[in-house]
């Protein structure tokens, strides 16, 4: 699949970043702005997200191929790879893959490991087909401005950043109506494959690249125990929890999380 994706910096090393569930590149802008002065940054779409296409598969080892059709595409013969939540499995795979691939490997709040059961106190993981149905139920037609779907959303969705977060997927229309930018229904159909985790047969034959783990102090994603399962498929990886953050670290401490891939990249 040719993914879209967005290019800055002209650096001789290369960050390729994948965003999470829901999300996009243009999540990632202002972090990428933090390294184009020394890295070519690369952010992509990924499939069913974005302005990529729409595929009714969406599986890891799918976006893991996508990530390798792009490098070869752009000729890139390995990079330092970005991943968070969603994004932090695809890289995952990628690398456990295609080791030879990557330089340095940063994965942000997720664990290799199955969140098939994962019920807690971020509002975002609660209940992710409750989510889509409920964004596949709004009528887009009826509405005429962005903070009228915003108020229609109110009730499923009560917090706002969450709002805020799910509507940056609404695209106008040059009819100016809107519409979902998301593929929902692949999504839905493939949720048990995204939460899942990765089984003993996709440990890597080779030596791994250097990985840390990066966690928000208030997500429970990556939880202290998960350190056995990291350690399994990733061996030395170092777990850094960034104070007083939740899931979206790179939004809420981005300036810490900033210097934090960055003394890890000069290391």
């Amino acid at each position: 699949m040719e993914l879209f994706f967005r290019e800055k910096g002209q650096g001789n090393k290369t960050i390729i970043i994948v965003h999470g569930l829901y999300g996009s590149s243009d999540n990632w802008i202002s972090v990428a702005g933090e390294f184009e002065d020394q890295y070519r940054v690369i952010l992509i779409d990924q499939r069913n997200h974005g302005r990529s296409p729409h595929n009714d598969v969406h599986s890891y080892e799918a976006m893991a191929e996508d990530l390798r059709s792009l490098m070869e595409k752009l000729s890139i013969d390995k990079a330092i790879l970005i991943g968070h939540s969603m994004g932090g499995k695809t890289i995952m795979r990628f690398s456990l893959k295609y080791p030879e691939m990557v330089e340095k490997m940063i994965v942000v709040d997720i664990a290799p490991k199955s969140y098939r059961s994962f019920s807690n106190y971020a509002e975002i993981t609660a209940n992710h087909k409750k989510i889509i149905d409920e964004l596949m139920a709004v009528d887009l037609s009826k509405f005429k401005s962005r903070n009228e779907i915003d108020q229609a959303l109110k009730d499923a969705f009560p917090a706002k950043r969450l709002r805020a977060f799910l509507m940056k997927n609404l695209k106008r229309r040059k009819d100016g109506r809107y519409l979902w930018q998301i593929n929902f229904e692949a999504l839905k159909n493939n949720m048990d494959e995204i939460m899942d985790g990765f089984s003993e047969l996709n440990k890597p034959d080779r030596k791994i690249p250097e990985t840390i783990f990066i966690r928000g102090e208030k997500s429970p994603y990556i939880q202290d125990d998960d350190t056995l399962v990291i350690n399994k498929f990733f061996p030395g990886s170092q777990v850094i929890t960034i104070p007083d953050a939740g899931h979206w670290i790179h939004a809420e401490k981005q300036d810490i999380f900033v210097k934090t891939v960055k003394y890890f990249l000069d290391s």
